[in-house]
């Protein structure tokens, strides 16, 4: 009991035209056909294929290429002028009623003899889902008797038959029936025609859908296996593997009509391209697959490269298919497929060559996949018989494709994760190594700390000595930079820097600032008499006097330069700097200087400058008036002191007798 229903359900289902795998959405023609006959147009029934309608024949009529045809290049013959004029009607002698991408209208032309003594309902079946028009014409002497019009512009509620193929109802009358069906669509002709009982029908589509829901069943078991490890491992091969499935199935449920059966029954545009949409769809997802699960970054660069252009280009048809006709986009898209798993299967192939042994898995999925579609192409050509399973080899092979990648994804998850259990176990062992040798470092550790501290406590002591001497030093050698070493005063490098800050704060604040410029009068005459040590211990001399008598402490005296020495009295007046000068200048000629128990005679002539008496604009034009006015000093007669006249922007004239 058991086998005979398996039996007859392997031969219901051999009936069923199948239009599943990935490369056959691609690469096979979807079909229009067109029926067209007229009495009147031929002589007899004879000329025309005649089929036979027995109630008691419980096998459905497979019309096959048992019928006439005629091409309609103008789109524009209707039923009328079918069966008013004599048309050339031509026998099929294709293997199928298969006439590929074609702008021309097609009519068919057969017979149905029935055998019953009364009406009988039939059912015709076009397993076609996406035809943009079908008519079907029952004619009886000439006249159009029954008319159905289907076909995927409408809205799936209007069809005859709650069914996702086109299945259009006909009641025969005893006798000859003459039948007419005409096709016009924008994608391909194909008329596999199929003349059911209703209750053979019925019986056949439930098993039908029975095995396509297996069949539907299995994938969406494998996406949702798949989506779970995805959301475990975060690897992206599992989620471009999940795409990939979910659009090939969206493909099949399209192909099959069930989208728009069960799915978007009132969406006839979206209808229109949704095939289309899905082929792209898969050949994206697909490409991003391979390029993921091959790991070409890692192990070829340039197929690395290959790839993501490949993927890039699959990504933009899927976006232009959206925008572009149905006609052209699915030629493109199914192209592309071609293509695209032509390249996939040879990937895998190199990358396995090249060591990858991951691939071979993925190379047996695309294998097993192209088997099967190959197989369903051969039937549909005649090369192969008809049978469940060459019918259905292109599922099959589309199923083996998403098991085998399941399996080929799950063995490299298994194959990294012994890598990194032998990964951790390495590095359990080197951690336990490090522990004994971290051990024994931190033994020798603590002695050598003990060592070093004490080393540490010797080098600190040291190296505070070592900088009590190096700060001690740089004192000398800071008091060095700035000193004068014969008289003990600053030297002219430290005054100017004096200088150029007090001269800025006298500017910023409104205040006098005054220079002294001093010169031993006939020092040389002191050098050449007494000698270079007298000339020393003069200048020393002075260099007290000066000490001495400057006690602010704002106020710097330096050795400008040989007898030459300069004086900077911050807040000082022209005429307070003249009675410093003054006073100096008394103080040296009183000053008993003796050496080598001789008293030497000794005088000096100032110039004198103050800021705010003048337009002076720098500190050197403050050094350079006291200067001009010490040479005034000079020149008459030495010995005294001479001031910058700001009135006649020059030294003072003074007469011998007022000096000091």
């Amino acid at each position: 009991m058991c086998s005979v229903a398996a039996s007859r359900l392997v031969e219901l289902s051999n009936l069923r035209l199948n239009f599943s795998s990935l490369v056959v959405l691609h690469c096979l023609i979807i079909g229009l056909s067109l029926l067209a006959g007229s009495q009147q147009a031929l002589a007899s029934p004879a000329n025309v294929p005649t089929h036979i309608y027995s109630p008691q024949n419980h096998e459905p009529i497979l019309i096959g290429t048992n019928m006439l045809y005629l091409e309609d290049a103008s789109n524009a013959l209707s039923i009328n002028d079918i069966l008013q004029s004599e048309n050339r009607w031509q026998a099929i002698e294709k293997s199928a009623p298969n006439y590929g991408f074609t702008p021309s209208s097609y009519w068919f032309y057969f017979y149905i003899d029935s055998q019953s003594a009364t009406n009988e309902k039939v059912y015709v079946e076009l397993p076609i889902p996406f035809l943009d028009s079908v008519h079907l014409y029952l004619v009886k002497q000439g006249r159009v008797e029954q008319h159905v019009h289907v076909g995927d512009r409408f809205e799936f509620s209007q069809r005859p038959i709650n069914h996702q193929n086109f299945v259009m109802p006909l009641v025969l009358e005893p006798g000859p029936n003459q039948v007419m069906l005409r096709v016009d669509t924008k994608g391909t002709v194909e008329a596999p025609l199929t003349v059911w009982s209703p209750e053979q029908f019925t019986y056949a589509t439930s098993n039908d859908r029975l095995l396509q829901g297996m069949w539907m069943g299995v994938i969406i078991i494998m996406i949702i296996y798949n989506l779970f490890l995805f959301s475990l491992l975060r690897d992206r091969s599992y989620l471009y593997y999940v795409l990939f499935a979910m659009s090939y199935l969206m493909f099949q449920v399209s192909l099959k009509g069930y989208g728009f059966t069960f799915l978007w029954p009132e969406q006839v545009h979206w209808n229109s391209y949704a095939i289309s949409v899905f082929i792209a769809a898969s050949n994206f997802f697909a490409a991003l697959m391979v390029l993921s699960f091959l790991d070409f970054k890692k192990h070829s660069p340039a197929a690395y490269r290959f790839m993501k252009g490949l993927s890039f280009v699959c990504g933009a048809l899927l976006l232009l298919t959206f925008v572009t006709p149905y006609a052209w986009s699915v030629r493109f898209n199914s192209g592309m497929t071609a293509v695209s798993c032509l390249i996939s299967l040879s990937s895998g192939y190199w990358s396995w060559y090249r060591g990858n042994a991951n691939a071979r898995y993925f190379c047996f999925a695309w294998t097993a996949a192209f088997g099967g579609v190959g197989f369903l192409v051969a039937a549909k050509f005649g090369v192969l018989p008809a049978t469940f399973w060459t019918n259905n080899a292109g599922e099959l092979g589309i199923l083996l494709l998403v098991a085998l990648l399941s399996f080929a994804l799950a063995n490299r998850f298994d194959t990294e994760k012994e890598l990194r259990i032998k990964a951790q176990a390495n590095a359990l062992e080197h951690e336990k190594q490090a522990r004994q040798s971290q051990d024994a470092l931190l033994r020798n550790r603590a002695e050598a700390n003990k060592r070093l501290e004490q080393k540490v406590t010797e080098r600190t002591e040291n190296l505070e000595q070592a900088l009590q001497k190096l700060e001690t030093v740089n004192e000398k050698l800071a008091i060095m930079s700035t000193t004068d070493a014969l008289t003990g005063l600053p030297n002219r490098g430290h005054f100017e820097t004096c200088l150029q800050k007090e001269f800025k704060r006298a500017i910023r604040n409104q205040r006098s600032l005054s220079v002294i410029l001093c010169d031993i009068d006939h020092f040389k005459t002191v050098n050449d008499t007494y000698g270079h040590k007298a000339g020393d211990e003069c200048l020393q001399a002075i260099a007290n006097l000066f000490n001495k008598r400057l006690s602010r402490s704002g106020d710097i005296s330096a050795r400008y330069g040989g007898e030459e020495f300069i004086i900077l009295l911050p807040e000082t007046s022209l005429e307070q700097a003249r009675e410093v000068a003054t006073d100096l200048c008394k103080q040296i000629r009183e000053m008993p200087f003796i050496f080598a128990s001789k008293v030497i005679p000794i005088s000096a002539s100032f110039g004198v400058s103050t800021l705010n008496t003048t337009g002076i604009f720098n500190s050197d034009q403050l050094v350079t008036q006291a200067d001009v006015a010490l040479y005034e000093a000079k020149n008459t007669g030495r010995n005294r002191v001479v001031c910058w006249d700001p009135s006649s922007d020059g030294p003072e004239k003074q007469d011998t007798q007022t000096s000091t």
